[in-house]
């Protein structure tokens, strides 16, 4: 792909967000009919606008792997081109959604969710649960996104980027929350109380 800054992302409204999540933050457990209706209303813009653009939202699918009764996540390493994030712990696989993966928005959600695991992990899918909302407004970044959480039920078979992540697994993530970045810090959060 060329530039990814020239991509054509998934957005939906910011308002839509907002009405839908209540003014609530963090995982915000939204029925999936409803967030269905707001995707229905998507469109792509321009990446480089939208990084910019908080009356916008670009929808990223986020996916949080488990195995029988262990998490599967992962450390970043220094390879990994964005800088913020080198050494930190991501909870989820997942990433933007392009006009590439379809033209039409719902469609687009359930391709580009199936493009992201693929280019990132190598598993037999057993099943997946739509959980709820990401919505995350603490920092400039945060405020342009919001995720799609997912719990995948998965036979796990190895990460295809090694050299850009390092494996880990635990049935409890309380120990690994300090190193995590902000959205898997906000889902691990939700994860801990749900099994309490």
């Amino acid at each position: 792909m060329e530039n990814p800054m020239q991509e054509k992302v998934l957005v939906v409204r910011t308002s839509d967000i907002e009405r839908l999540c209540d003014r609530k933050t963090g995982i915000v457990e939204v029925p999936y009919e409803e967030f269905e209706k707001v995707l229905e209303t998507g469109f792509f813009v321009e990446r480089a606008k939208a990084e910019y653009d908080e009356s916008i939202r670009q929808v990223i699918p986020y996916i949080v792997l488990k195995e029988r009764d262990e998490y599967i996540f992962f450390k970043r390493t220094a390879n990994q081109t964005e800088k913020r994030l080198h050494n930190l712990i991501t909870l989820g696989v997942g990433g933007h959604l392009n006009d590439q993966d379809a033209p039409n928005p719902k469609e687009c959600l359930q391709k580009g969710l199936w493009r992201e695991l693929k280019e990132e992990v190598d598993i037999e899918l057993l099943s997946m649960e739509y959980v709820g909302l990401i919505n995350d407004i603490e920092n400039p970044v945060s405020r342009v996104h919001v995720g799609v959480l997912y719990i995948a039920h998965v036979n796990y078979k190895g990460v295809v980027e090694k050299e850009n992540f390092i494996e880990l697994r635990a049935k409890d993530l309380s120990n690994y929350i300090g190193e995590m970045e902000g959205w898997a810090k906000l889902v691990a959060y939700y994860l801990e109380h749900m099994q309490k």
